[in-house]
């Protein structure tokens, strides 16, 4: 359920960015805000993760699989931030 929320949310916003159902002058509040919740997001996920023993045990065993792993989610990432961008820019 908590996934349906997410994607939810996710694509809500997209939808009210896209079609300009935002009032025009939150334009830099809405980027502001989404800054600081990124960065508050990265916080709490350092927090969770070295708060985790196991994890701090697991890390000198998990060698290249952590790297694939990390990668590979930093590549989708950018990957389908780049391509909503494009599909979000009007044609010239």
């Amino acid at each position: 359920m908590r996934v349906v929320l997410l994607i939810g949310a996710l694509v809500l916003g997209f939808v009210v960015a896209r079609y300009g159902l935002l009032p025009k002058g939150w334009d830099k509040k809405v980027r502001t805000l989404g800054d600081l919740a990124l960065v508050f997001l990265l916080f709490s996920l350092g927090l969770s993760l070295g708060s985790n023993p196991d994890l701090r045990a697991a890390l000198p065993n998990l060698g290249l699989k952590a790297l694939v792993l990390s990668l590979g989610t930093i590549f989708g990432s950018v990957s389908l931030v780049w391509l909503a961008a494009r599909m979000g820019r009007p044609e010239k």
